[in-house]
């Protein structure tokens, strides 16, 4: 049931960082990560690096400065392609 929960929150908040689900869920750091990890995995969330944000005030308004990755759900889920290469 949190897992569906988990779903809705990222897809409400279109962006979140692992703080915000852990303080949200009342969870452990592991925890969340453990919540969200078959989530990226299956491709629905995408993870954003948030470092490159250094002020917090660049022009997007994302107010991070350097809080480690974000999460962002994807509406037309990644699928990872097998795809073998030759080098000769």
């Amino acid at each position: 049931m949190i897992l569906l929960d988990l779903k809705k929150y990222i897809k409400q908040h279109e962006q979140v960082t692992l703080k915000d689900i852990k303080n949200h869920f009342d969870l452990s750091e592991e925890a969340a990560f453990g919540l969200i990890s078959p989530l990226l995995k299956q491709g629905h969330v995408q993870e954003i690096n948030a470092s490159s944000c250094s002020t917090g005030k660049c022009s997007t308004g994302c107010s991070q400065n350097s809080k480690g990755p974000s999460y962002q759900w994807i509406d037309k889920r990644l699928k990872n392609l097998s795809i073998s290469i030759q080098i000769t």
